[in-house]
């Protein structure tokens, strides 16, 4: 008789519960929940806008691919388009990469909102239990005899308090039930949404994965077709002395965005010494402040590259296909085996560009602005921003008409290094 008494009493907290206020509350709750959460959305919206301008991007060369294929335009233009395309389809996939495991993130976070939820439910419940059990049992059943039966006023008094302490805690708990009922409600319906967009991701991240290698494949076969023509042979030479002076131009880009950023700090500095006050706004603070010195690493710094043999060294290199002489302000290195290209230092990744001629390019920025630069990468692992330390796989060495070249170079400001005088001795 006691279950049963007990069981209808919490079914009617359950259904009862106010009505009303369980409904307000949870329509509370949800827009609150939607104001926080909408800067996510923004941040969402502006993400997408860049997934499918992608998109476009990379449908519009695959027309132009398919155009030159049915016009047989086997050329050198082609091979460059084919690049342009690996390299939109590697940052596409690198953004998919990306969502996933934020996705994954939300979702671990989600199913621990819930458990922890689920477990302060059970809790309240069977605190709020007790309370009724006390009911039937008749503790507070009689408060006026209770508080009659004082030995002095100041004992009634001390019970009053304690009787009504209790009824507060009993009123909290029922509401704590309530929100946190509503709460674990929109949890489990955002968990469900999240896996639900993971499982798009995934399948998302499949196909662009098999598109980019139909891509590889393709390039591959039209290389192998005019690795020996000489006219293509002089358009990739000259896109290179092209590619040559805009990483030039990054390198100095980067250098004056360092400097105005420096400058910003000191300004903001000054302003807080004349004002003494602190200024609120977000200082400028350079990562790699926290970095080992590059320079101390010359001679002894790590190659990019497993194993592989020096093509063109620095400087002056006579072209015997071309029978002409140019200038490389890196070196090349042919891989063998192992494609994988590695950060040669702590750094952070400053630019992930396409340049005609070295295809996907990545520069890092290491500490008191040096600087390496790789290019000729098929497919890129990191994302800008990311702080890379030595020996990270940072994408893997493209094909060219000459074969699996990455080429290396390492700048100081805005003077390009040897770096055969920087890396360690083989």
């Amino acid at each position: 008789m006691m279950r049963t008494e007990l069981n209808s009493s919490l079914d009617f907290f359950r259904v009862s519960g106010n009505y009303l206020t369980n409904l307000l509350l949870l329509v509370l709750i949800a827009f609150l929940m939607q104001f926080e959460t909408y800067p996510q959305q923004k941040e969402i919206s502006a993400r997408q806008k860049e997934l499918n301008r992608l998109k476009i991007e990379i449908e519009s060369l695959s027309k132009e691919i398919r155009t030159n294929e049915i016009k047989e335009k086997k050329n050198y233009e082609l091979i460059e388009k084919y690049n342009q395309q690996t390299h939109l389809l590697s940052k596409l996939l690198r953004s998919v990469r990306s969502e996933v495991t934020e996705k994954e993130h939300a979702i671990h976070g989600l199913e621990q909102d819930v458990t922890r939820l689920e477990k302060n439910i059970e809790q309240l419940k069977q605190t709020y239990a007790q309370y009724v059990v006390s009911v039937y049992k008749g503790t507070f059943t009689n408060k006026l005899s209770y508080l009659l039966n004082s030995s002095s006023l100041q004992q009634a008094l001390m019970r009053y308090k304690y009787l009504s302490k209790i009824s507060e805690q009993r009123k909290m708990d029922i509401d704590r039930i309530n929100r946190n009922k509503v709460r674990l409600s929109l949890q489990r319906n955002h968990l469900e949404t999240e896996k639900k967009e993971k499982t798009l991701l995934i399948a998302q991240k499949e196909k662009e994965e098999k598109v980019l290698e139909t891509n590889i494949s393709q390039k591959r076969k039209l290389i192998s077709k005019i690795k020996n023509d000489k006219a293509s042979l002089k358009k990739e030479l000259d896109a290179k002395k092209r590619a040559e002076q805009q990483i030039r131009n990054m390198i100095a880009k980067l250098i004056e965005e360092s400097v105005r950023k420096k400058n910003s700090k000191n300004l903001s500095k000054d302003k807080d010494k004349n004002s003494g006050e602190s200024d609120n706004l977000p200082q400028y603070f350079d990562v790699t402040s926290k970095f080992g010195s590059f320079e101390n690493l010359k001679g002894r710094l790590s190659w990019p590259v497993n194993k592989g043999t020096i093509l063109r060294d620095f400087g002056e290199n006579l072209n015997e296909k071309l029978n002409t002489v140019t200038i490389n302000y890196g070196i090349d290195i042919k891989a063998s085996g192992d494609l994988n290209v590695r950060a040669v230092a702590e750094g952070v990744v400053s630019v992930i560009n396409w340049l005609p001629g070295y295809g996907s390019v990545v520069i890092l920025t290491h500490k008191n602005e040096f600087r390496s630069v790789y290019g000729h990468i098929s497919d890129i692992y990191v994302t800008e921003g990311e702080v890379v330390g030595p020996g990270k796989v940072i994408g893997r060495i493209g094909e060219s008409l000459e074969g699996n070249i990455l080429h290396f170079e390492i700048w100081n400001q805005r003077t390009n290094q040897n770096p055969i005088l920087w890396l360690a001795r083989r």
